[in-house]
Order: C-alpha cells, then sequence, then structure tokens
C-alpha cells in the first residue's frame, strides 16, 4: 500500500512560525510508522484515504458520519469526544483505532492515530502532565520518571521541532500535543471546565458525563509548546464543550487558533481538513 502525507498545507507553516519554539529533546523512538521507504512521507502517515473536509453520510466512521451516534446532542467535530476524522468512537475519549494511545507512561502526539513516537516525534513521560515534581508524586511509571526530562515549565528538555510540526496541527482547539485539554460541561454558563488529560490509558473511564471528577479526569498540566492550547478565558477562542453564549462580551463571533479558520457553514472545512470545536484542523491520512 502507497503511505499518504499528513496534511500541513499553511496550518504547519503558522505552527512553526508562530512562537513555538523547538528543540532536540524528547523526540524518542518507536515504530509506528513515519516514512513509506522511498522518501515520499515525512511527518504522520497511514494508508487512510484523503478527507474531503466534511462528513459523509453512512461513513463506517463514527466521527465522520453526520450522525450523533451517542446521542449526547452532539455530531462528529462538535462532540467533544471526536478528536478527529478517523476517531471510530463518538462516546468516549477512545478513539476506537486498534493501537491508539495504549501506553499508559510515555505519551506521544495523542491525535496521531497510534502509539509510539516513531512518526510524530513526540514522547514524554505521562507524569510531566500530571505535574508530578518528584517520582513520589508520579502516580504511573514512576520508576520511569525523571523530571527534568520533562518540557519547560515543570523540566528543563523541550521538545523536538519535529514534534511541534508533525502534531502541533492536528490538535483541537484548547489542547496541547499530548491530550491535555480544556473540557467544559455541556449546558454551564459561566463555563466549568477543566483542563483534563483525556487520553484513557491516563483517565481511563473519563467521558463527557463526569468530567468534574478528578478522580476520574485526571488534571494536568498542557505542553502550551505544543498544540492549540488557547482556550477560554477572556479569548474568543471556544473551547471544547463551551457554549458561544458564553464567550467574553468583545467577541464579535468565535475565533480560532493561529494558522487554523472558522468552519464554514454546517461544519464543512476545506479538504483534508476537519472541523472540530469550530476550527479546521489538520488530519492524518
Amino acid at each position: 500500500m502507497t503511505m499518504r502525507t499528513l496534511f500541513l498545507a499553511a496550518i504547519t507553516c503558522a505552527l512553526v512560525a508562530c512562537g513555538h519554539n523547538g528543540g532536540t529533546g524528547n523526540d524518542g523512538g518507536g515504530d509506528d510508522g513515519g516514512g513509506d521507504g522511498d522518501g515520499g512521507c515525512t511527518g504522520v502517515c497511514t494508508d487512510a484515504p484523503p478527507f474531503n473536509g466534511t462528513c459523509t453520510p453512512g461513513s463506517s466512521i463514527q466521527c465522520s458520519d453526520c450522525i450523533d451516534n451517542d446521542g449526547d446532542g452532539k455530531i462528529d467535530g462538535d462532540d467533544i469526544e471526536c478528536t478527529g476524522s478517523l476517531d471510530d468512537d463518538e462516546g468516549s475519549f477512545s478513539t476506537g483505532i486498534p493501537g491508539d494511545n495504549i501506553d499508559a507512561v510515555k505519551q506521544d502526539c495523542f491525535f496521531d492515530g497510534n502509539s509510539g513516537a516513531g512518526d510524530d516525534r513526540c514522547n514524554i513521560h505521562v507524569c510531566c502532565l500530571l505535574g508530578a515534581h518528584n517520582r513520589a508524586e508520579c502516580p504511573i511509571g514512576a520508576n520511569q520518571y525523571n523530571v527534568d526530562d520533562c518540557p519547560p515549565p515543570l523540566g528543563t528538555t523541550p521538545l523536538s521541532a519535529d514534534c511541534i510540526a508533525n502534531c502541533g496541527q492536528l490538535t483541537p482547539p484548547g489542547c496541547d500535543c499530548f491530550g491535555c485539554c480544556t473540557e467544559c460541561i455541556a449546558g454551564t454558563n459561566p463555563p466549568q471546565c477543566y483542563d483534563i488529560a483525556i487520553n484513557p490509558s491516563t483517565s481511563p473511564g473519563c467521558d463527557d458525563t463526569n468530567l468534574a471528577d478528578p478522580n476520574i479526569c485526571k488534571r494536568c498540566t498542557k505542553v502550551t509548546s505544543c498544540g492549540n492550547t488557547e482556550c477560554g478565558g477572556t479569548s474568543c477562542i471556544l473551547c471544547p464543550g463551551q457554549d458561544p453564549s458564553t464567550l467574553p462580551p468583545g467577541c464579535n463571533m468565535q475565533q480560532c487558533p493561529t494558522g487554523t479558520t472558522v468552519c464554514g457553514a454546517n461544519d464543512t472545512c476545506p479538504a483534508e481538513t476537519y472541523c472540530s470545536n469550530g476550527c479546521c484542523i489538520g488530519v492524518i491520512q
């Protein structure tokens, strides 16, 4: 099978150019892809067909089939539990992709459809997200944890430029590259939002019904150097689950992170991008 490239386009250029500082650390190992053997593919690659920018009635993929699969009143990218066009589980933060996000300790790009840093070059310990300052505070894989290996400000090892470029454009508004996302309880005003590690290996059982429970939905600290981390507060960028009516008074309309655009009517986006929380983000292909 011929491996197709991940859509980068202007999104990648914007992410790299707009203050996301790269480095040489944490680019990790792995064996999950990242090349077609003849130089035709760089970054995150799969053999999936191109995504045309809008949902497809009758699609076999839950998060791009134009249906409210879990009955919560939200469809596809408007549902906080849909992380991208290939996410096949609209009812939980699990993506339904075999082999995806199964490592509880080593966290790679949460949104790339696999486990391991071989294609995205992202690799940090989960306790970097959970804010552990030492092994005693690390609840998962403590024997493998060294806080100095974490990205700043917790540690001293910056993410690689490849990680930032490959994963950054895949992240929905309000999320970092590793699945630390600001999730809001639907219908709350003012919005009740929490920074949650949505990876099921970190927060098993977490879904849109129990976001307020920190014992189930583990709290996290975003790695702000990678992803579309800004949302809520005084910004005009909606967090996942946030109702547009709760935007600050000075916002005439929803805005999107730098390098992304607001979705069109009926959640349409340009080909090979996906409407997530009202913004067109990159997709894996």
